[in-house]
């Protein structure tokens, strides 16, 4: 079955009042962890450790297990499969008597737990999941893939039947659910970081064959987490028969697997490959075997329909996830209370003024600058600021609830923890100021995030050595106009002024997105390359600095002239800041200079020897296809795979699509950062081609 996500566990904020600090703040100690048996720390503290793989228990061990699930009831053949996948069966041992229990409608599962050996659980070879794929003879389909639609049947306590017609088709069956899973479900976070997060759940299941050929074969059978152990079986390399067969019966066969992997986990930490290590950590994995069912009422409920309706309650009838909003609060909160552990943030008082827990006047009687755009600018550098500290203390909460990238509409890849994906939490956290404030509907406060994430310089993180200072507006507003003079416009303190005021103009409403609905007029800017273009002239700084002093005054922004005044209409009102004036008087569109964003190092020897790699093996796969092009029968010309390869050819075909549209992801993700465009890209190759 498909993933469950991870497990968040996050404190929402609450409201305090001004003399109180929130008891979390501050009162936690970090913590180490003890790990004698941690043979490689990963570099960011967040992935699975490498940790050698238990060997297999003493048979006493596995005999004693094997007695318990009898006199619970089980048959002798599926408490013998089900005693040898443990770790450590002495400690599964006291829950056969006193087990779990799992609602589902109608009443209990009942469950015992433990650590196993992930090669010796058999994911779901009619897993759901495929379902869609299903072919039917009434359609006259030739050669479709090896779908089908069985069910099981409960088959004594705990124990479930299949009836299959022979080996060879559970094997070909469970090989082709095991690959078509893998392609269609990838979990996050990722397998190769963290292993087998949750624990799959399965159940003791008998596989009878039609006539008398063959002996049953009763194995471990994931009903719930089947993507999660099919990818973990990639890793680990164990095949379709060394699950069914092999390792189940071999002790000396468990014994080579185990002694592989730690073969790998002995490894110099600077020579394990990275598959390598994802083999270490799947190896073993926390599951919840189902011995029995206890119905509510007696006869109402067997095995078979409980199972069903706990994977339901995950695939058919999931939660409503949390809204942007609710996440980025809960998750901006925990970056906080880390940036305070780690000593980002000095003090309590300062962490609740951050954190929108303080009134302007409670600031400022703790000697905090009780200005918005003051705490705008610290919160903003805090969340993209790559010194070292800062990156790790927001990083920390960030990484460990990664989910995958639902904003992508052509395509899905992971999350990482950077500049971009730290942002939106500050951006949030900012926005506490306007939440609940009565001229400002939620409505508006939704505005104010957006129109800010627009206003703010895109490469904040690799921009330069910008920070938040203590600097008055007109100190600051002095700072920029020197690098304006020494023609560096938007150095630390042009950088710090932009931060402030794209603040203050979003606030006020004052700073708009592009447009597209006004012909020649059109301005389709950005607004952060607006105000990027106001680090340019004299009268951009200008009014980049009136509007800090004018928002720190209480008052909407105003023009000033070539003087500094403010400037008034004939009636003797203010005139204010609008967008339409920052972008046609003060910024016109035709004399905007983009400054390249300045890309990153990176490791390009590593890279180079990785890409040649890639296109090594690309030319292998070509020369194989050709090769396997080439099969014949005698005397025939057409090859065997365009007469009998269908359902291989598919999965090939999924597989190659797989690869192209990573490749896709890849291209499109370096245009975005050299700022290209790919179809300008494409049309200048069909050109060139031509």
């Amino acid at each position: 079955m498909g993933k469950r996500g991870p497990v968040r566990r996050l404190r929402f904020p609450r409201v305090f009042s001004a003399g109180e600090v929130p008891a979390v703040l501050g009162a936690e100690e970090a913590t180490t962890v003890s790990s004698n048996n941690i043979l490689q720390p990963s570099p960011d503290g967040l992935s699975k450790p490498i940790r050698h793989v238990p060997p297999i228990p003493e048979p006493s061990d596995h005999r004693a297990l094997r007695a318990a699930l009898k006199k619970h009831g089980m048959s002798d053949r599926a408490a013998g499969a089900i005693s040898t996948i443990w770790t450590n069966p002495g400690a599964v041992l006291p829950q056969v008597t006193n087990p779990q229990r799992r609602r589902v409608p109608g009443g209990y599962m009942l469950v015992v737990s433990g650590q196993v050996y992930t090669a010796r659980l058999m994911p779901d070879p009619y897993n759901p999941r495929n379902a869609d794929q299903v072919q039917f003879a009434l359609a006259g389909a030739e050669g479709a893939p090896p779908a089908v639609l069985v069910s099981a049947v409960e088959h004594g306590v705990g124990e479930m039947a299949v009836q299959v017609p022979t080996p060879d088709v559970l094997i070909g069956q469970l090989a082709w659910a095991v690959q078509n899973t893998r392609l269609r479900n990838t979990p996050h976070p990722s397998i190769e970081a963290q292993g087998i997060m949750d624990p799959p759940i399965g159940v003791a299941t008998t596989f009878f064959f039609e006539g008398d050929e063959a002996a049953p074969i009763t194995v471990p059978l994931v009903r719930e987490g089947s993507s999660r152990v099919s990818h973990g079986h990639r890793y680990l390399d164990v095949s379709v028969d060394d699950v069914l067969y092999n390792l189940p019966r071999s002790a000396s066969a468990m014994d080579s697997h185990i002694s592989r992997l730690n073969g790998y986990a002995d490894k110099p930490a600077d020579e394990i490959e990275l598959t390598e290590q994802a083999a270490v950590r799947c190896a073993v994995t926390e599951f919840e075997l189902i011995i029995g069912v206890e119905p509510d009422i007696p006869g109402t409920l067997d095995l078979s329909q409980a199972i069903k309706a706990r994977v339901a309650q995950d695939h058919l009838n999931p939660k409503t996830k949390w809204s942007t909003a609710s996440k980025n609060t809960s998750l901006a909160e925990e970056c906080l209370l880390s940036a305070l552990k780690a000593g980002v943030i000095g003090s309590e008082d300062e962490a609740k003024w951050l954190g929108g827990y303080l009134t302007r006047a409670a600031a400022s009687t703790r000697k905090i600058p009780p200005y918005g755009d003051d705490r705008a600018a610290w919160i903003i550098h805090m969340f993209t600021t790559n010194e070292k500290t800062a990156h790790d203390a927001i990083r920390a909460p960030i990484a460990l609830v990664l989910t995958e990238d639902e904003d992508a509409s052509t395509r899905k890849r992971a999350v990482r923890v950077e500049g971009n994906t730290k942002l939106p939490l500050g951006i949030e956290v900012v926005s506490r100021e306007l939440h609940g404030h009565p001229l400002f509907s939620e409505a508006k406060v939704t505005q104010f995030r957006n129109a800010l994430k627009d206003a703010l310089p895109r490469n904040l993180s690799t921009r330069g050595p910008w920070k938040r200072t203590k600097r008055t507006p007109q100190a600051l507003w002095e700072a920029a106009a020197k690098e304006l003079v020494d023609g560096m416009p938007g150095g630390p303190a042009g950088t710090e002024l932009w931060v402030r005021a794209a603040y203050v103009l979003c606030k006020h409403g004052m700073i708009g997105g592009p447009r597209h609905d006004q012909g020649e007029r059109s301005d389709r800017r950005p607004a952060g390359e607006v105000i990027e273009a106001l680090l340019t002239t004299g009268a951009g700084l200008r009014h980049l600095r009136q509007s800090l002093e004018d928002d720190r005054a209480g008052l909407r922004p105003r023009r000033v002239n070539e003087q500094g005044q403010p400037m008034k209409t004939a009636a003797g009102d203010d005139v204010v800041i609008n967008s339409e004036f920052l972008r046609e008087k003060l910024a016109p569109k035709d004399g905007v200079v983009e400054v390249p964003i300045t890309p990153e190092d990176g490791a390009y020897k590593r890279f180079r020897a990785a890409m040649e790699n890639v296109k090594k093996n690309v030319r292998l796969l070509e020369d194989s296809m050709r090769n396997l092009a080439g099969v014949h029968m005698p005397d025939e010309e057409i090859p065997l795979v365009e007469q009998t390869g269908k359902p291989d050819i598919l999965l090939l075909r999924e597989e190659l699509k797989a690869m192209a549209e990573t490749a896709d992801t890849w291209l499109i993700a370096v245009m975005e950062a050299q700022g290209g465009n790919l179809v300008d890209e494409e049309n200048e190759s069909d050109a060139e081609a031509s």
